[in-house]
């Protein structure tokens, strides 16, 4: 029996501090996307709704690879936030900071606003490096624990050429497209 109690205690922070989620490949998160955009952040709201805070990000888009091409903005909504004392945090959720430029893989909720598809997995930040004078993509998903469900799940790259990245999606995209035909 001790030896029980032993290992609940024993591995409870890392359940305590992290989500457990199925891996989502780049065919993957593409395919289950509604949306792809690239934009960046200009807005943040939380607010509560019953007993659950909410934050409302909107992300001003400049650029559609999957959907509605007239897009200007998108509301993405998801759990946790602060709202005077109280604050929910919820592990796996992506956060977004005022101009951080990001690539995402969205899909609609019930109540009109977008979420990430696979939380954080479909939030890929945006950086500048001034090395090599190039753009890349990198997810950013502390917090999250992945379960492999089989041998041939695998994550994205963790950096990537922000047009390589662009150039893989639309090869999902049109390969989709010829499976649709």
């Amino acid at each position: 029996m001790r030896r029980k109690i032993f290992w609940i205690f024993f591995f409870l922070p890392w359940f305590a501090q992290s989500v457990v989620m199925i891996p989502l490949s780049l065919d993957k998160l593409t395919q289950k996307a509604e949306l792809i955009v690239l934009g960046h952040c200009v807005d943040k709201r939380v607010y509560e709704s019953g007993k659950m805070i909410w934050t409302e990000y909107t992300i001003r888009v400049y650029e559609v690879l999957k959907g509605n091409s007239r897009i200007k903005e998108v509301k993405v909504r998801q759990p946790g936030g602060e709202v005077g004392e109280r604050g929910i945090k919820i592990s796996g959720t992506a956060s977004f900071f005022p101009l951080e430029e990001s690539l995402l893989f969205l899909k609609k909720t019930s109540s009109g606003a977008y979420q990430p598809v696979g939380w954080a997995q479909g939030k890929f930040k945006i950086y500048y490096d001034k090395k090599s004078k190039k753009k890349y993509a990198r997810q950013e998903l502390g917090g999250i624990a992945f379960w492999k469900k089989s041998k041939t799940d695998t994550l994205p790259p963790s950096r990537i050429e922000l047009s390589q990245l662009k150039s893989q999606i639309k090869a999902v995209l049109k390969q989709s497209l010829k499976k649709d035909k």
